[in-house]
């Protein structure tokens, strides 16, 4: 059994910059990071705006991050803070999230290579057990495809994302507040200029959809719904998911004459937060720890940044500074609670469908939640799954183009 100081559960956004940020941090700490995923399914319209060249930066990855090539949006005309500098926008996944993925050449240096140079070691498994040792340090058992890992650590970051997969083992109550899901399918584009397109955001009666570039050049289009009324509506045949983009004639407008590849996936996208996202020897980071309705635009730049404020708590941690996780558990609680607010403010302002039960929902600040633990099956959505018209008038806010909601 192999000892670590801290074992990273995830080597997304999150748990990438947690465990970079420790070792350039903390070097002394030893760091491996866990993750089941190859990286290759697809991860439709993640967007990367310039506010996170400063996280990225401060992790010594912002080189590497431009050498992907990653396609560069249309430079916005008014950043919501109201200056006039403009600011890029790069469609794809951020560049901690590709660390793991072990690609040949020529795209130098390799992912892999990149954690190893940090001081972090990483394992490609999953993990199936997990257990509190005497010593209140914790035993994980992963399971790659050609052998099981078994590791000791003094600290375990759960950086799972919504499933919060270590979070939830060890039985931290977990509570959802609506029942979101994203209906996707990627489309081929035909020309080189459609590549500057912004992301863009459409209400309907039904939700709302998104639409932006992938990082292989492509567009993903997503209906953003809840699960039940997805299954009413019948979302997820592709026949029926088109006759309701025709509710939306700006995305509409954007897709005609496109073709789609393969069908259409499904992704829970609900808002939802552990009870309490840290304890003595672990804590929760990124999605895991709370989960923001993508409404909010918080996506790869919050999860950079709390990976940040994560190692931050942990370093402390292990130099005895016993009010490093608390500050971490109320800085979390803190942003989740005006994210909510927030939310309400936006859902508020559309007013064309206040009987229609997507928005009625979102009228109030949601308060409480559904105990996933204790509800799940009385849910409309499960962790493991994967009469209005819009106005046409556009405007540029939070880095992504809004048909009005007003």
């Amino acid at each position: 059994m192999r000892h670590f100081d801290v074992v990273v559960l995830g080597a997304g956004p999150a748990g990438a910059s947690t465990a970079l940020g420790l070792r350039k941090s903390h070097p002394h700490l030893s760091v491996v990071m866990v993750e089941a995923c190859d990286f290759h399914a697809m991860r439709p319209a993640e967007i990367l705006s310039r506010e996170a060249i400063p996280i990225l930066q401060q992790l010594d990855v912002l080189d590497f991050f431009l050498e992907q090539n990653h396609p560069q949006l249309a430079a916005a005309p008014c950043p919501i803070d109201g200056s006039t500098a403009p600011y890029d926008l790069y469609a794809g996944s951020v560049i901690v999230r590709h660390f793991p993925n072990s690609e040949p050449a020529p795209r130098p240096p390799s992912h892999r290579a990149r954690i190893a140079a940090s001081g972090a070691s990483f394992i490609r498994a999953t993990m199936v057990d997990v257990k509190c040792l005497a010593d209140n340090s914790w035993q994980i058992v992963a399971q790659s495809p050609l052998k099981s890992h078994t590791l000791n650590a003094s600290f375990v970051v759960d950086a799972t994302g919504r499933s919060a997969r270590f979070a939830t083992e060890i039985g931290v109550p977990q509570f959802a507040h609506d029942a979101m899901v994203g209906v996707a399918r990627v489309l081929n584009l035909e020309n080189a200029e459609q590549l500057r397109y912004l992301p863009l955001i459409e209400p309907f009666e039904h939700g709302w959809w998104y639409s932006a570039l992938t990082a292989d050049k492509r567009l993903a289009v997503v209906a953003m719904t809840d699960a039940d009324i997805s299954k009413q509506q019948q979302f997820t045949d592709i026949a029926s998911w088109a006759d309701h983009l025709r509710e939306a004639p700006l995305t509409q407008e954007r897709v005609a004459g496109l073709k789609g590849d393969g069908d259409l996936s499904v992704r829970v996208a609900h808002t939802r937060n552990l009870q309490s996202c840290c304890d003595k020897t672990w804590l929760a980071v990124g999605d895991a720890a709370a989960s923001v309705d993508p409404m909010a635009s918080q996506g790869i730049s919050r999860a950079l940044h709390f990976g940040i404020h994560a190692s931050d708590a942990i370093g402390g941690h292990f130099q005895s500074e016993e009010s490093s996780l608390d500050n971490y558990e109320a800085l979390v609680q803190m942003e989740f609670q005006n994210n909510l607010s927030l939310l309400a403010t936006i859902y508020r302002s559309e007013s064309r469908w206040e009987h229609a039960p997507f928005w009625l929902r979102r009228k109030a600040t949601p308060e409480g939640g559904t105990n996933l633990n204790t509800d799940r099956k009385s849910m409309p959505f499960s962790s493991n799954a994967t009469n209005g018209i819009a106005k046409t008038g556009v405007r540029a806010t939070n880095k992504i183009e809004v048909a009005r909601i007003t």
